[in-house]
């Protein structure tokens, strides 16, 4: 079960935005970033052409689960990852861009 998990979530960090990134390289696309509100947490969502592609309710690139801490932060990782969609670069967000940001799991 452990396994499997681990898995799914390695999946969802590395193919997922992989497939984004290469799916909007080259054409002109729409995309939108969207708030989303987790219950006791904050999230982001980036749409493609109206269709969600990224949904992310926890912090990038930390092990372990751990949620933004506020709106605003989730959405300024959300800009860095939709501006990195934009320039046709990998969506992937580095532990020290986090840090840039002030953006620290709890």
């Amino acid at each position: 079960m452990r396994t499997t998990k681990a898995f799914h979530r390695w999946v969802m960090i590395t193919v997922l935005p992989g497939a984004v990134f290469f799916s909007c390289k080259g054409k002109k696309e729409t995309l939108r970033l969207a708030p989303v509100h987790t219950g006791s947490s904050w999230g982001y969502q980036i749409f493609h052409n109206n269709r969600p592609v990224i949904y992310q309710a926890e912090i990038p690139a930390v092990a372990g689960h751990h949620p933004f801490s506020s709106k605003e932060e989730a959405m300024r990782v959300g800009r860095l990852v939709m501006q990195k969609l934009q320039r046709g670069e990998s969506p992937a967000v580095s532990p020290r861009e986090l840090d840039s940001m002030h953006v620290r799991p709890n």
